[in-house]
Order: C-alpha cells, then sequence, then structure tokens
C-alpha cells in the first residue's frame, strides 16, 4: 500500500531507478499477507476447485509438481459469466483485436467473426457488423465504436485502397461508412506485423500496422502517411504536466518538450498513470526478470513529478505478457504467460494500489494470439482463443486524484 508522499523534486532524477529496483528487492524478498478475495472471487483458496491452481491430486506425495504450482496461495477468481461467440471454423484466424468498451457494449473483432458488439452485463449479442479477411483493432470515441476492415464490397479507386471505415453508435446504429484510401500508401498497404488504432486530433484516427502508420479522416477516409510513433502518456497533477515515453534504455518525463526526469534502468512496458487520492500522480511500469532463478513479473509505480516515492506489488510467475488494460484511476489487468509452453495463461489482475486482487487460469490450450484486456465500471473483460468472452469480477477503485481522466480505459503505451 502506499506510505505518506513528499512533493519535494529529487535533484538526482537517475534516483529513480535506484528506489524502483530497491521497491523489486522488497517485493521479491519479502513475504506480505495474502491478498484477500476480491469481491464476487472464488471459494477461499483452500477449498480447491477446477480454477484452484493448489487443487490437491491422491497421488500429490508423488506426482511431479504441477505447472500450475507457483499459482498456489493466491487469490483465485470466478467469472461472473463466459460468452461463447460464433465464430466461423472455416475461415483462418489472420486478425483479433479487442475488447473495446463503447458505451454499455464491448467490442471485439476477427477475421472468423467480423465485428461483434457484447452487452457484457447481460452475456448477450448487441450487434454485429461484417468484415473481410482482416480487420484491424475497433477503437472507442466517446459513445461509438470505430471499425477498420477489408471492403466486402471493394469500390474501384484510382489511388490505393487500404479498407473500409464504420463509425458505429453503441446502439449499432451506423454514424458513417467510408473506403480508407489515399496516395503513396504503398509501404503501409505491404506492411506486415502488430496492429494499433488510436484517436488522433478531432476527426481522425492512426492506424499503425508493424512499422507503418496513416492517419485516416473519419468522415471522408481519407489517409495519408504518418508516424509510427504512439501517443505518449500524459499526466496531469494540479497545474503541471508531464508527457511520458518509454524506450529501449529508459522511462523519460517531459516538461514543456524539456527532459524532467528519467530513469536508469529499462522496463518491458510503460502501462499508464496511477491517480489516487491524496497523492501525487505515478506511472505504471512493468518488469520481468528472475529471482532464484525463476522467471517472475513486478509490477511497479514512479511518481509522475520525480520524486523518489513509488509503490510495488507482490510478483507473480511470468515469462511475459501477452496483453494489457489499465483504467483511467490505475486498476490493471494483465494477460500473463506462465511458462514457454504457450498453453499455460493467467490473467492477474491488480487494484490501483498495486495489490494483486486475483489471478484466473485461462483454458489449457495452445495460444498464439494475444488476449484482449478492458476494464469497464464493473467487471474486467477478456477476450481469447478467438471465440470466448470471460467477464471477470471488477478490481477495487479508489477515489481519484483531482486531473484523472475520466476515461473507462487508458491506452496502454508500447
Amino acid at each position: 500500500m502506499p506510505s505518506a508522499r513528499s512533493r519535494v523534486r529529487s535533484t538526482e532524477p537517475a534516483a529513480i531507478g535506484g528506489l524502483v529496483a530497491a521497491l523489486v528487492a522488497g517485493a521479491c524478498r519479502s513475504e506480505p499477507a495474502a491478498a484477500p478475495p476480491a469481491p464476487g472471487s472464488a471459494a477461499p483458496r483452500d477449498a480447491g476447485g477446477p480454477n484452484d491452481a493448489r487443487a490437491p491430486s491422491p497421488d500429490a506425495a508423488v506426482a511431479p509438481a504441477s505447472p500450475w504450482a507457483r499459482l498456489a496461495g493466491l487469490p483465485v477468481a470466478t467469472p461472473v459469466r463466459v460468452v461463447t461467440l460464433a465464430a466461423r471454423s472455416d475461415m483462418p484466424r489472420f486478425d483479433v483485436g479487442g475488447p473495446v468498451v463503447a458505451g454499455d457494449v464491448a467490442v471485439v473483432s476477427s477475421s472468423q467473426l467480423g465485428f461483434v458488439a457484447v452487452d457484457w452485463r447481460r452475456g448477450q449479442i448487441a450487434w454485429t457488423k461484417p468484415a473481410g479477411l482482416h480487420v484491424a483493432p475497433a477503437v472507442a470515441r466517446g459513445g461509438t465504436a470505430i471499425l477498420i476492415g477489408d471492403c466486402i464490397d471493394p469500390p474501384a479507386l484510382a489511388d490505393t485502397l487500404l479498407g473500409c471505415l464504420r463509425v458505429v453508435a453503441a446502439s449499432g446504429a451506423d454514424e458513417s461508412y467510408a473506403s480508407i484510401h489515399g496516395s503513396h500508401l504503398e509501404a503501409f498497404a505491404a506492411a506486415h506485423g502488430a496492429q494499433d488504432v488510436w484517436p488522433s486530433g478531432d476527426r481522425e484516427v492512426r492506424w499503425r500496422r508493424g512499422d507503418q502508420a496513416v492517419a485516416i479522416d473519419l468522415i471522408t477516409g481519407a489517409a495519408r502517411t504518418a508516424s509510427a510513433a504512439p501517443p505518449q502518456l500524459h499526466i496531469v497533477d494540479g497545474s503541471r504536466a508531464w508527457d511520458i515515453a518509454r524506450t529501449p534504455q529508459r522511462i523519460v518525463a517531459r516538461q514543456r518538450g524539456k527532459l524532467a526526469w528519467q530513469t536508469d534502468h529499462a522496463y518491458d512496458r510503460l502501462l499508464g498513470a496511477v491517480y489516487l487520492a491524496d497523492l501525487a500522480p505515478m506511472i505504471r511500469v512493468l518488469r520481468i526478470g528472475a529471482y532464484a532463478g525463476l522467471p517472475e513479473l513486478n509490477l511497479l509505480d514512479i511518481d509522475a513529478t520525480g520524486s523518489l516515492h513509488g509503490q510495488a506489488s507482490f510478483p507473480v510467475p511470468a515469462v511475459g505478457t501477452i496483453g494489457d488494460a489499465i483504467d483511467g484511476v490505475g486498476n490493471t489487468a494483465l494477460a500473463v504467460r506462465l511458462d514457454s509452453s504457450l498453453r499455460r495463461d493467467f490473467i492477474a489482475g491488480f487494484a490501483a494500489t498495486a495489490q494483486l486482487m486475483y489471478v484466473y487460469r485461462l483454458p489449457e490450450v495452445p495460444r498464439s494470439e494475444p488476449v484482449g484486456l478492458a476494464i469497464a465500471p464493473g467487471g474486467v473483460l477478456v477476450f481469447h482463443d478467438g471465440d470466448t468472452f470471460t467477464v471477470l469480477p471488477e478490481l477495487s477503485s479508489p477515489a481519484t486524484a483531482p486531473g484523472a481522466p475520466d476515461l473507462a480505459s487508458q491506452n496502454s503505451t508500447p
């Protein structure tokens, strides 16, 4: 839990790296009391059950330890509901995306589904929209969802056609539909790799694929080449503000374009901001390393103002992550890869205070695609394996601090 915090700026920004190293050491070597189960979680941890990593075997004394044994003793979540989506098995699963929360629905996508809006509170399909063989991740803007995919009926154009864009209200009504086209877009059209879409200005979105990106007009569909650099994390504390970015070597904070502070260490992800009442804002990062020869994930919070204060979570076993989401306060959900089998993954839910609230084991199947995550008021939304939408219990949400963004979920920053 966070402690009282000084607002005095450090005159040695490099000391931030030492702070986080100390936090990691404390998190790895101490043995804090186990976190209490989240509301709606499973029975007490000694009760066993189908999702309990510690469920005993009659031959436990002689049988090899389960690969899941490292989750023993952690609080376990029970799903609120699981919705199976009707995917077309005769279609290849090229792309998956979502969920993104738009109003009262969460939109997911894949080459086998098109776009599907799930009323996640009731476990019902609200609406669907068609798409071709390839789709980009949907993005929410206010109460609308912006959908990008292959055109079902491609128009004949003189310039390069990249796909079609549809803006849909949460009710399912189309607000606009346009072909995405422009000149000198051959490099983007030929690009491969991970995709991201994010809002850019009042009437544009930025679509990144691999190392190429285009800016798209939401009304006309006109596209132009653009920078593939992701948006920086913008932190506000009263009259002060910082722009935070992750480089391969460190985390860098700037004020009005000038370097404010930076860390000495590299981190695997910059997840977003943490706003807790009566405390200065923090940035949440994660690092995956090893302790006693075993890989583990540490969730770390660094004071965004540059002071030496911060907080760290209890570590969880991990060799990597395949999905993440953070809400406007700092509650965080991670899709964690337990080992190199590509079959054993789980969801770890952390409160904004960095307390581990629960873990939830995903089905043990070969899994090559990322796991989609979103945090909505009342639940953690998980889209996995191309056809399954799982709702997990909500994470505790302390009161937001002044300046916290009014967002269901922040965009995590690579």
